[in-house]
């Protein structure tokens, strides 16, 4: 089944350099996730070039700790910046004292 796992390492390569192009257009997120899939194409090129059990014993547990870690690290990220999209949706703007807005318009007539 070698070529299986090559073909798992030139998968990850790809997806790496892909979060990297798209990285641009999502800021942070995209670059960890370029680096993830990076981490996961030199662990994989580990088992599939130099014959190393990356996933059995010491490695493994590393291996599951990088990933945590990774997941962690992103998910943070990500609920960051959703609380911080909604808080800035949930904004008012002020509005001067001579506008003719809808909004504006419904307040005065509250008054």
């Amino acid at each position: 089944m070698p070529f299986i796992q090559y073909f798992y390492v030139f998968l990850w390569a790809a997806l790496a350099v892909l979060c990297f192009l798209i990285g641009r257009r999502q800021g942070l997120t995209g670059y960890l996730l370029s680096l993830f899939f990076a981490f996961m194409t030199i662990w994989y090129g580990l088992r599939a070039f130099g014959g190393l059990p990356v996933f059995d014993g010491i490695l493994g547990h590393v291996f599951r700790g990088v990933l945590i870690v990774f997941l962690l690290v992103i998910v943070f990220i990500w609920y960051r910046g959703r609380k911080a999209r909604l808080s800035s949706e949930n904004k008012t703007v002020p509005h001067a004292e001579d506008c003719h807005c809808e909004h504006c318009e419904d307040g005065r007539e509250e008054n």
